[in-house]
């Protein structure tokens, strides 16, 4: 029987949900899925908007260090996450 499950590279602090894109916090401290969270979240750090953050939290050369958005569709990690939903909803870890 074929496992029906969907792979998912990160889980998001704020749903819960399974997530293979959105905005990494700290290094990968905390993960955001949807964008009206990660404005929420930029809010509540003291910025207006999401850009705002991103801009703040450039590092001296310019590249992102505590606040950037990526993908990981070709997430190859042993780490990851389950859900027998597309969404991510109720995403579980799975043991390496």
């Amino acid at each position: 029987m074929e496992n029906s499950n969907f792979k998912f590279a990160r889980k998001c602090d704020v749903t819960g949900q399974g997530m293979n894109e959105g905005w990494v916090i700290n290094q990968g401290f905390h993960y955001i899925k949807y964008e009206e969270d990660a404005l929420v979240y930029a809010q509540e750090q003291g910025y207006n908007t999401i850009q705002e953050l991103y801009d703040a939290c450039q590092d001296e050369g310019g590249n992102p260090d505590g606040f950037y958005w990526t993908s990981w569709e070709d997430d190859d990690s042993d780490h990851y996450y389950e859900s027998a939903h597309e969404d991510g909803r109720d995403a579980v870890y799975v043991e390496p």
